[in-house]
C-alpha cells in the first residue's frame, strides 16, 4: 500500500486518538460509529423489506406467478456476477477528491431511495408491461444497492487498523443493521394495511416512500460523519480483471468467506421469505404475521452485543460456529412443532434468529483479515475487490431466497390468496424450516473444516506488512 509512508505525520494533525503504536491502530469516534452504523440501519429499511414481503408482494400484490419471479431473480443473479466484480474493478481504479470510498454513500442515496420506490410501484402496463417494470426496478435497485455498500464496508479497512476497533465498528453496525430489520418487520404489516385498506399495492407504495425518505435522510448524514485516516492509493497500480480472479484461485480465505456469506444469507433470505407464507396459509395466522417476522430480526439485535465479549472468550471462528448452530437448531425446531403450539414456534423463531445475530456481529469483521492476507499474498491491496468478491455470496444468497422458495411454491401447486393443499402446505413448512436448517449446517462444516485464518496469524501477517513498508512502529 504505497504513499501510507509519512501518513503518520500528517494525521497528527487531525487529533486522531492511537489505540497501539502500531501503524494505523487508531480509536474510532463516537459520533463516527454512531453515523457509519446509521447507514447499515437505513439500507436494512429496504434491504429486509426486499427479504421478507417483496416475493409475497410479487405473487400476492403485484400479481406476478411463482414461475416469474423464480426467473425475475434468477435473470438479477446473473446480472450480479457481472456487475459486483465490475464495480469492485472501477471503485478501485478510481480517486475522488471526497475519499476513496465514503463519496459513493453520497451519490447513491438519491437515486437508490427513488428506484426503491418504483420497484414497489405498480404500473398501468399490462401484464408484460409489469413483468418488465419489475425486471427494470428490481435490478437497478440491486444495481445501486452494491454502488453503495460495497465502498461503505470496504471504509472500515481505511478507518483504524486495529481488529478490536474493527470488530467493535461492525458489531454495533450490524446492531443498528438488525434494528433496521425490527422497524420494517413492525410497520410494513401495519402501515401497509393502514395505508392499502383495499387497495394493498398503494399501501405497499406509501409505507417504502416513507422508508425511502428515511433511507436518503440518514445516508446523506452519515457521510458527513466518515474519517478515511489510513491512505490508499490502489489507483496508482490500477487493479486489472485477473486480479479478480486471482482472488478467488489463490486466496483460501475470502472463498471460504464467500461460502460463509452464501449460506448465512441464503438461511436468512429463505426464512425472511416464507414466514409470511408460513403463518398464513400453515398456522393459519395472518394476524401474527407482524409478530413472526418480528422475531424473525428482534432477537438478533439483541445477540449481535454479545460479539464482542464471544470473541474474547472463543475467538471468530468459533463464534461462527455458535451462530450458525443456533441459527439452524431454531429453524429445524419449526418442523417438529405443531402449528397450534404458537409460543413454541416463537421461541424456535427466536433462537434461529439469534444464532443469525452472532453471525451478523461478526462476519463483516473476519472480511479485514482476507484484505491483509490477500495483500500479503500478492502484494496488492485491492480492498473493494476483496469485499465485492466475499459479498457476492450476499448476492447470491437472494437467489436461494428468491429462486428456490418460488420454484418450490410452484412446484407443490401453490395458488395466492386461496386454500392450500396439504402438498403446498407441506412445500411451504419445507422453505421454512428444512431448507433453511440444512444451509446452516452445511455451511457450519465448510467454514470449520477449511477457514483457517486464525487472530494469530493475522496479527503476524500484520506485522510482516508493517515491516514492509517500514512502519514496524509509528513515528
Amino acid at each position: 500500500m504505497e504513499a501510507i509512508k509519512g501518513q503518520n505525520r500528517d494525521q497528527e494533525v487531525y487529533g486522531w486518538r492511537r489505540t497501539s503504536s502500531k501503524p494505523g491502530f487508531y480509536k474510532l469516534e463516537r459520533k463516527e460509529i454512531l453515523g457509519y452504523s446509521l447507514v447499515d440501519f437505513s439500507m436494512n429499511l429496504v434491504f429486509q423489506t426486499i427479504l421478507m414481503f417483496l416475493t409475497f408482494y410479487y405473487t400476492d400484490v403485484y400479481g406476478l406467478s411463482a414461475v416469474e419471479v423464480s426467473i425475475l431473480f434468477l435473470v438479477a443473479r446473473f446480472w450480479d456476477i457481472v456487475w459486483d466484480p465490475w464495480s469492485g474493478y472501477i471503485i478501485e481504479r478510481l480517486n475522488p477528491k471526497k475519499g476513496k470510498y465514503k463519496p459513493y454513500v453520497l451519490y447513491g442515496a438519491i437515486p437508490f431511495a427513488v428506484i426503491a420506490v418504483l420497484t414497489f410501484t405498480v404500473p398501468d402496463l399490462g401484464h408484460i408491461g409489469k413483468l418488465l417494470w419489475a425486471y427494470a426496478t428490481y435490478n437497478l435497485l440491486n444495481t445501486l444497492f452494491t454502488i453503495i455498500i460495497n465502498p461503505y464496508v470496504s471504509l472500515t479497512t481505511v478507518m483504524t487498523n486495529d481488529p478490536d476497533e474493527r470488530t467493535k465498528l461492525n458489531s454495533i453496525r450490524m446492531m443498528f443493521a438488525q434494528t433496521g430489520g425490527v422497524v420494517v418487520a413492525l410497520f410494513i404489516p401495519i402501515l401497509s394495511s393502514y395505508f392499502g385498506k383495499d387497495n394493498p399495492a398503494k399501501g405497499y407504495q406509501i409505507t417504502v416512500i416513507i422508508l425511502a425518505v428515511i433511507c436518503a435522510s440518514i445516508l446523506l448524514y452519515s457521510y458527513t460523519t466518515f474519517r478515511e485516516r489510513i491512505k490508499t492509493n490502489s489507483h496508482l497500480d490500477p487493479v486489472k480483471i485477473k486480479d479478480i480472479f486471482i482472488q478467488l484461485f489463490t486466496n483460501r480465505p475470502v472463498v471460504i468467506l464467500f461460502l460463509l456469506f452464501l449460506g448465512v444469507y441464503g438461511f436468512n433470505t429463505v426464512q425472511s421469505a416464507s414466514g409470511i407464507y408460513y403463518m398464513t396459509y400453515n398456522a393459519g395466522r395472518e394476524d401474527l404475521v407482524s409478530l413472526f417476522s418480528l422475531l424473525n430480526v428482534l432477537p438478533s439485535v439483541i445477540a449481535v452485543p454479545f460479539v464482542i465479549l464471544l470473541v474474547k472468550k472463543i475467538k471468530k471462528k468459533n463464534t461462527v460456529a455458535l451462530g450458525l448452530f443456533l441459527a439452524g437448531l431454531g429453524a429445524l425446531l419449526i418442523a417438529f412443532i405443531p402449528v397450534t403450539s404458537i409460543t413454541m414456534l416463537m421461541v424456535a423463531k427466536s433462537i434461529s434468529s439469534f444464532g443469525y445475530g452472532i453471525l451478523m456481529g461478526i462476519m463483516w469483521s473476519i472480511i479485514p483479515d482476507a484484505v491483509e492476507y490477500a495483500e500479503y499474498n500478492t502484494g496488492k491491496r485491492y480492498t473493494a475487490v476483496i469485499y465485492t468478491v466475499v459479498t457476492l455470496g450476499l448476492k447470491a444468497a437472494l437467489t436461494i431466497g428468491g429462486v428456490i422458495p418460488t420454484w418450490v411454491l410452484a412446484k407443490v401447486g401453490y395458488v395466492p390468496n386461496a386454500v392450500q393443499t396439504q402438498e403446498a402446505l407441506n412445500g411451504i413448512l419445507f422453505i421454512t424450516s428444512y431448507l433453511p436448517a440444512i444451509v446452516c449446517f452445511v455451511t457450519l462444516a465448510i467454514f470449520m473444516i477449511f477457514y483457517n485464518l486464525t487472530e494469530e496469524r493475522v496479527d503476524q501477517i500484520m506485522h510482516e506488512l508493517a515491516v514492509q513498508h517500514g512502519l514496524n512502529e509509528d513515528k
